[in-house]
């Protein structure tokens, strides 16, 4: 009897974390991105200038930064630091946002919100957030930040940040 009741509660184990383990799949998760993890200082990037600086934000280009996202060509990558710590990296691309949510989700699985021309990944659950939205005609921003780290100040900043991406972050031709 006991080796029925053990073998039961062992398989209701395992059904159990079969579930929860499926429900994490989908989960969008980032450490940080391309090497840099958040909360990283600035010298983690290497060679860099600065793009924007709104109040205690500084954003960053690298001068060698890969201007791919899979098959999608950048405008621009912004490495953001609040206080001498990665919370937050925007980058822009002179795409639709129906082309930029397919490359992404190509990656990170379906959004787990989407609105229009918005989208965005991240459960409540989630360390990591990324949000997706047109900012002018067919140029997109992605935003990736941690939500563990200054997740109000990354809010603000894609507020504040211009409509078109600084001219230092244009690709030239």
């Amino acid at each position: 009897m006991k080796t029925i009741v053990g073998i039961a509660c062992k398989l209701s184990a395992a059904f159990v974390l079969s579930l929860v383990a499926a429900g994490g799949v989908n989960a969008f998760e980032l450490r940080g991105f391309r090497g840099v993890s958040w909360g990283e200082g600035v010298e983690a990037l290497g060679a860099s200038t600065v793009a924007q600086t709104v109040g205690e934000v500084t954003c960053y280009q690298r001068e060698h930064e890969n201007m791919l996202y899979g098959n999608t060509p950048l405008n621009g990558v912004r490495y953001c630091f609040h206080k001498d710590r990665l919370f937050m990296v925007a980058l822009d691309a002179p795409v639709t946002p129906k082309a930029f949510v397919a490359e992404f989700q190509r990656i990170y699985g379906r959004p787990d919100s989407l609105r229009g021309e918005a989208a965005s990944w991240g459960t409540k659950v989630s360390g990591t957030r990324a949000e997706l939205a047109s900012i002018g005609h067919e140029v997109t921003r992605l935003t990736i930040y941690s939500k563990k780290i200054e997740a109000g100040v990354a809010q603000r900043m894609q507020q504040l940040t211009p409509a078109e991406p600084p001219g230092s972050l244009a690709v030239s031709h």
